[in-house]
């Protein structure tokens, strides 16, 4: 069973970081498979959580960590958080004023093998591998 602390590592907290190191440790001996800490950006803070969380770590996309980046830094899953639906959101929303304006959708709109092919990368990477 995964567990999530928010701990507001962008500073809702007087000192964040220290809350959530103690929490990830806590969950971690409590029997958690897992921890998730939303909110946590920098590299230093999390090689930190990596180091004292004895379970895998979760963390929230954030732009300017690439997924490479953060698996090299120890993280073993990145969540997306609302950022796929509140994309999806816009284009359905851009793509419906296309269809009442008259312009219709984009033309580079992605093909069905394309994302086959996004899942065929993936093969292998479950939530059970962590």
């Amino acid at each position: 069973m995964p567990a999530r602390t928010r701990t507001g590592c962008g500073g809702a907290t007087p000192a964040p970081l220290e809350e959530a190191l103690r929490r990830v440790r806590a969950f971690a001996e409590a029997g958690a498979d897992g921890v998730f800490v939303p909110g946590v950006t920098d590299d230093a803070a999390i090689g930190a959580l990596v180091e004292k969380a004895l379970v895998p770590l979760n963390v929230l996309f954030v732009p300017g960590l690439s997924l490479d980046r953060l698996a090299a830094l120890g993280v073993r899953r990145v969540s997306t958080g609302s950022l796929l639906f509140r994309v999806a959101l816009t284009a359905a929303v851009e793509a419906a004023a296309a269809v009442a304006d008259g312009s219709g959708p984009a033309k580079d709109l992605v093909s069905y093998a394309e994302v086959q092919a996004l899942n065929e990368h993936r093969v292998g990477t479950r939530t059970t591998d962590m």
